[in-house]
């Protein structure tokens, strides 16, 4: 009996020897993990770079987020740090610069101009107080140009580098943009074919065979560290935009840049601001949504209404929402003359918003032609009881294309393809007497405000 008792205590005992075993093996394998955990915040602390496996196998989503973050954060104040000494390098030598050359016009105008001893011959036939006069205002008038030449030396060597590349500029900063929107989408799988129907007399030549559908719930912050690169280069690009020249630009040239500005200005706000989460919020955003171009500070609504669309609108009646200064400006980067298709080309990243596109300034007249056959298409709804849906950011620009809504119908109409069904319906609700009721058969679709990209693969 004492024999059965003794095998099962050393039975009892062996089993709390496994169970012991397997916490101590389970307290090694986290006691290594923390180790590594360690590890990686330390190199991450001290600035060193950490591979993405890394991050995402023993670091948790928020602290990925936190570090990438901090990353950001200590590249723009490295690059703030350098952009101030070089601040400081340059106002040096702009200060010294400016004093000698004050230094050399103030001993010439208090010698008389006199740099030698010219004979009799050689003097001016006017009498001495009439040069002295002209002298100190020469010199005075010398004076203020040479003060402010210095500044724009220094900002002219980097200007000229974006003068003959301002719309390659503004193609590459959207390109990278929805390149970074698609890097955070998760939800890469969801395209939607682009509109294929053929279009009288146009070559397709911008339109991507697909597009992303990208939403709130597309939306994936926690991969943001996969756009740090992008990142970088985005702010790089932007920053180009406030040495561009437009003066010298032509009609297309400014239409196909203003456009990719726009775009891009709002995306990046996105960005930089979160998603709005109402309608309200959205125009908030939109004034929040600002860019600097050749040295001007513009938001998305000034771009769009000042510049845009500015050739419908009078200045002085804008007095109290611009300084002189900047509405002299626009009235420089404006557009010769309205273009109404700019309607289908500007998005503000809704559901009601058309296609986002790269515009060109060799193809951009081309281009804007298929956005808007496409817009058209793929809003312009006809119900079963033969009612015609307009959606409603046209019906705000219903004046740029017609005087009424029969006249806009009949706009519409015009537009269309004419081997597309639509085409067909609409005519025949514009024969007979029903074109003198056809006010009756059309419907208004609300704006809808709600966050969505239709992004070219």
């Amino acid at each position: 009996m004492k024999f059965i008792y003794f095998l099962m205590d050393r039975e009892v005992v062996h089993q709390k020897r496994l169970q012991l075993e397997l916490e101590v093996a389970e307290l090694q394998n986290t006691l290594e993990r923390e180790q590594r955990l360690n590890q990686i915040l330390q190199c991450s602390m001290q600035g060193k770079l950490v591979c993405h496996s890394c991050l995402s196998s023993f670091v948790p989503l928020q602290v990925q987020v936190l570090l990438a973050e901090l990353a950001m954060v200590e590249e723009e104040i490295i690059y703030l740090e350098r952009k101030l000494e070089d601040l400081k390098l340059c106002f040096s030598r702009e200060r010294k610069q400016s004093k000698e050359r004050r230094q050399k016009h103030n001993f010439l105008c208090g010698l008389g101009g006199r740099k030698e001893i010219k004979s009799d011959q050689e003097l001016p036939l006017v009498p001495s107080f009439d040069l002295v006069s002209e002298r100190s205002d020469s010199c005075s008038n010398l004076n203020d140009e040479e003060l402010e030449r210095p500044r724009r030396s220094t900002s002219s060597c980097k200007m000229n580098v974006y003068i003959e590349s301002s719309n390659k500029l503004s193609e590459e900063i959207i390109k990278l943009l929805i390149n970074i929107f698609h890097k955070l989408n998760k939800k890469t799988e969801q395209l939607e074919p682009c509109s294929n129907s053929k279009i009288d007399g146009i070559k397709d030549k911008g339109c991507s065979k697909k597009f992303v559908n990208f939403t709130r719930d597309s939306f994936d912050i926690s991969r943001i560290a996969l756009c740090i690169p992008d990142i970088r280069k985005l702010r790089e690009l932007i920053q180009g935009l406030s040495f561009v020249d437009l003066s010298l630009m032509t009609y297309k040239q400014k239409l196909a840049f203003w456009i990719n500005v726009y775009n891009s200005c709002i995306m990046h706000a996105f960005l930089h601001h979160g998603l709005p989460q109402s309608p309200e919020k959205l125009l908030g955003l939109l004034k929040k949504a600002t860019v600097n171009v050749g040295g001007i500070i513009l938001n998305a609504l000034a771009i769009e209404h000042f510049i845009l669309r500015h050739s419908s609108y009078d200045h002085t009646n804008y007095k109290g929402i611009m300084e002189e200064k900047k509405g002299f400006m626009l009235d420089f980067y404006d557009l010769e003359y309205p273009e109404p298709n700019i309607t289908f080309a500007l998005c503000r990243g809704s559901r009601s918003s058309p296609v986002l596109r790269v515009y060109t300034a060799e193809d951009v007249a081309n281009q804007l032609e298929i956005a808007k056959v496409h817009y058209l298409e793929t809003s312009i709804k006809i119900t079963g009881k033969r009612k015609i849906t307009v959606p409603k950011l046209l019906y705000w620009h219903m004046r740029d294309f017609a005087d009424n809504t029969e006249s806009l119908i009949e706009w519409i109409y015009s537009q269309l393809p004419s081997n597309g069904s639509m085409k067909r319906v609409i005519k025949e609700l514009l024969s007979g007497d029903n074109s003198k009721l056809i006010w009756k058969t059309v419907e208004i679709e609300p704006y809808n405000s709600e966050f969505c990209y239709l992004l070219p693969v």
